[in-house]
């Protein structure tokens, strides 16, 4: 290695090596204005400042990449300063303080005299240390997360919540439970859970909220039912009339969408269940036998599709991944192989496309034909008011896995291609006609109320309301906690 060399990954290092011995001596105040000028951001909507503005609610969003356009939403009401924090950016201050993998369950729960518990003390006195001086140059008024499983998450929330007192609102990700094992294995791991420091919990639909209470994880008062944010601009959109103009415009072409999806999937079998599901004895038993036919499915599913796309050179074919099946997922390499395999050459069929960055609620407003599995999009695309087209080949219907298929019980709601021959059939034919009627687009909207618990594009009203509410509640509780320990 050379001076130049030596020199670039001496200034690569450098700040990361800095900045660990910062952390590590607790020198928390150069910390706090480093991630205030550089690392969290503002989210742009009608609050556009970092600069605290005591007329706003200040909503610091933590692990911010995984709400998936939820924060965007929560920007554009007037009463909100939105400000954002991405795990990327959690991750090295953990990594600075440890080198050692931590289940979060076993760091909670961690034993006077451990290891863990002993790092954990070590852990506390820099974040302790770290949010106050942080808190000093940016107000937050309550912290949003995901979920209640990332242990990023949780030094932030235990120090920002259990002592300083800013409420903590889970707005919950997971909200369709549509079969048996994942309902009892989401409350179970709740259960295990409880005493995690939350303030309130905002759900999608009332069995997400059923799983929290049941579980004892929260009280009935500290959940609401609100639907989901992403929601409102596609309801709004439909409500208006105007998708089946733009769905019919005449410069577009006729569209068919796949909405890709892995055939390593539970819903196919896996080899070992979770532990949370060995608790239910042998009920869920079933789900270790994985179907031998899961392959052939995603097989001809994918030959099918790229035929079609061959014989119909005018239609436009759109595979929608999502970017993690591109890149972690050993089923993509399978696809690769399988559309190879036709004897097609995809660089020169022009109207087949793969489009992992895609606009969901784009593609499905600008489609003909969604073809789709265990997906929120179908519920979507359903609401959409378009034919939606299940590929349930090899009598997969009459096997114990089907108890996993959300829709099991909706199937009279949308198209069911027992073979890669029906599937192709029912493409033709609904690409002929592809109205929906009057009575399955009823069951459509009772199904979607059943889990986004509104029809109307009011998610943001309701949240809204709430985050103000449970704001409000804090504050005036902190103050009559302060005000108690003045009088003693």
């Amino acid at each position: 290695m050379n001076n130049k060399q030596i020199l670039k990954k001496m200034i690569f290092y450098l700040p990361k090596y800095l900045m660990y011995w910062l952390i590590r001596n607790n020198y928390s105040f150069p910390i706090a204005l480093f991630y205030k000028v550089f690392i969290i951001k503002r989210r742009k909507g009608r609050a556009n400042t970092l600069n605290n503005n005591s007329y706003k609610t200040t909503i610091l969003a933590i692990n911010a990449n995984m709400f998936r356009g939820d924060i965007e939403c929560l920007a554009q009401d007037s009463k909100f300063r939105v400000l954002t924090l991405d795990n990327k950016w959690q991750a090295p201050l953990r990594a600075a303080l440890t080198s050692k993998s931590i289940e979060i369950l076993e760091y909670i729960n961690a034993k006077v005299g451990s290891d863990i518990y002993n790092l954990k003390k070590g852990i506390d006195i820099f974040f302790d240390g770290f949010t106050s001086c942080l808190l000093k140059l940016i107000k937050v008024d309550c912290v949003i997360t995901p979920n209640y499983r990332y242990i990023d998450d949780y030094f932030w929330i235990e120090s920002l919540t259990k002592k300083k007192r800013i409420p903590h609102i889970v707005i919950y990700r997971e909200g369709i439970m549509g079969f048996d094992r994942v309902y009892d294995g989401v409350t179970t791991r709740h259960r295990r859970f409880k005493g995690y420091p939350v303030t309130h919990i905002i759900a999608h639909n009332q069995k997400c909220k059923n799983s929290f209470i049941e579980s004892g994880f929260v009280t009935e008062g500290q959940v609401s039912v609100c639907g989901a944010l992403r929601m409102d601009n596609l309801l709004k959109l439909l409500n208006s009339g105007k998708c089946g103009t733009i769905s019919r415009d005449k410069g577009r072409r006729k569209r068919i969408i796949l909405f890709y999806f892995p055939y390593t999937m539970s819903l196919f079998g896996k080899e070992k269940r979770a532990e949370i599901e060995m608790g239910f004895g042998d009920k869920y038993r079933y789900v270790e036998s994985i179907w031998p036919q899961r392959f052939n499915l995603f097989r001809d599913l994918h030959i099918s599709l790229v035929r079609l796309a061959q014989r119909l050179p005018d239609v436009d074919f759109v595979i929608k991944p999502k970017r993690v099946h591109m890149t972690k997922d050993i089923t993509w390499d399978r696809y690769l192989k399988v559309v190879k395999e036709t004897g097609i050459d995809l660089s020169k069929l022009r109207n087949y496309t793969i489009a992992p960055d895609a606009n969901v609620h784009e593609l499905i407003i600008n489609s003909d034909v969604v073809i789709a599995l265990q997906s929120s999009t179908v519920l979507e695309s359903a609401i959409a008011g378009k034919p939606v087209i299940f590929p349930l080949f090899y009598n997969y219907k009459n096997i114990d896995n089907f108890k996993d298929f959300a829709w099991r019980n909706n199937l009279g709601l949308f198209d069911v291609a027992e073979s890669a021959e029906e599937l192709e059939a029912l493409v033709v034919a609904r690409l002929d006609n592809s109205e929906i009627d009057k009575n399955t687009m009823e069951g459509r909207r009772e199904l979607f109320k059943e889990w986004y618990s509104d029809l109307d594009g009011v998610a943001l009203k309701k949240y809204s309301e709430t985050i103000e509410k449970v704001v409000t509640t804090a504050k005036v509780k902190n103050q009559h906690s302060q005000s108690k320990r003045h009088d003693n």
